[in-house]
């Protein structure tokens, strides 16, 4: 996992083609007020944004995430989240579906970092996550980008 502000950027563009695609959209585009939510694809197959506007969520309302074909990039827009992290288990018990390249389970976290405008968050293929946590004791509506990002 990787946690930081997009104005370090730079530590990470030679890491991989599309990874310094996404983070060139984010630093481009992170105070468009004209860009609406939706799915944008920026390499077809390769860079795919989601811009979401949600709310957040107590921990025990989801499950714990993982992705075999992408790598999730999420920045905060605006508001704050909680991410959880754990341990990847066996694949047969995550319910993981190719098609929408998605698995789901409950676990336990091993921890939680909080982020907030500014700042993302990047999980590699196979690294569990539960995003959209609540960042305090309640709800917060949070507007960011989820990017898709095909590594190899």
């Amino acid at each position: 996992m990787i946690i930081d502000q997009i104005s370090n950027m730079s530590r990470y563009m030679s890491s991989h083609k599309n990874i310094a695609t996404a983070l060139q959209f984010i630093a481009d585009h992170a105070n468009d007020p004209e860009l609406q939510d939706g799915t944008y694809p920026i390499v077809p197959d390769e860079v795919i944004v989601h811009v979401v506007t949600k709310d957040t969520h107590a921990r025990e309302a989801a499950k714990m995430e993982i992705h075999k074909k992408f790598m999730d990039i999420h920045y905060i827009i605006r508001g704050a989240e909680r991410c959880a992290v754990a341990v990847l288990p066996p694949m047969e018990e995550i319910d993981y579906s190719d098609e929408t390249d998605n698995g789901f389970w409950d676990c336990e976290d091993t921890f939680n970092v909080r982020i907030g405008e500014g700042e993302f968050y990047a999980v590699w293929p196979l690294e569990p996550h539960c995003p959209l946590c609540n960042a305090g004791e309640s709800e917060e509506n949070v507007r960011k980008f989820i990017v898709k990002v095909k590594v190899d």
